[in-house]
């Protein structure tokens, strides 16, 4: 089903992910046609708890939005 999706996806998965593999994210991103894969340096599974990748995440989400 992934590979029929029309609509943009921003694919935001951390490195050292504890929970969900990193492979995984990268994964689900390749199956999405156009998908685009933004990995961040964390170990964190949800939002960076450090303010400046949390900044940098949003700036990136915002980014993605106005395309």
């Amino acid at each position: 089903m992934l590979g029929t999706l029309k609509t943009p996806a921003l694919i935001i998965h951390c490195r050292e992910d504890r929970i969900v593999p990193f492979e995984e994210g990268r994964l689900l991103a390749s199956l999405i046609p156009g998908a685009k894969f933004l990995p961040f340096p964390t170990r964190t599974h949800y939002f960076p708890l450090d303010d400046e990748l949390t900044y940098r995440m949003a700036e990136e989400i915002e980014r993605f939005a106005a395309q």
